[in-house]
């Protein structure tokens, strides 16, 4: 699967899972944002980073980039978020494995083993 189809993926399950959950699934136009979706219940917005955890190097665990990267033949960039970028990280793993984290209690700002045992408790079903 290519890049943007791994993200893709990850942003279907996020919107299944708070639609199922009842809450308002919106969509900002186009990829500017630090985030990727805003929902709401009960009166409380949320804005969503939604990223996907792939196997890479031939690891056993899943892993999952805290950065966006671009750019063009001549120029490349990586780029950390904020601590007020976001308010929820949504994670969709290779596994099928799916976790909502607050954004203030995760440490990590590049990278992020979402198999460790202390993201347990934010494993969904």
């Amino acid at each position: 699967m290519k890049p943007k189809e791994k993200g893709d993926l990850a942003i279907s399950h996020a919107i299944s899972y708070f639609m199922q959950n009842g809450y308002e699934v919106c969509l900002p136009i186009g990829d500017k944002r630090e985030y990727d979706l805003i929902v709401e219940i009960a009166g409380k917005l949320s804005r969503v980073q939604v990223k996907y955890a792939g196997l890479y190097r031939n690891r056993s665990t899943c892993k999952v980039a805290l950065r966006t990267t671009g750019g063009n033949q001549s120029l490349h960039y990586s780029k950390t978020y904020l601590d007020d970028s976001f308010e929820l990280l949504f994670v969709y793993t290779a596994k099928g494995a799916r976790y909502i984290l607050p954004w203030e209690e995760v440490t990590a700002r590049n990278e992020l083993s979402i198999e460790n045992i202390k993201y347990n408790r934010y494993k969904i079903v």
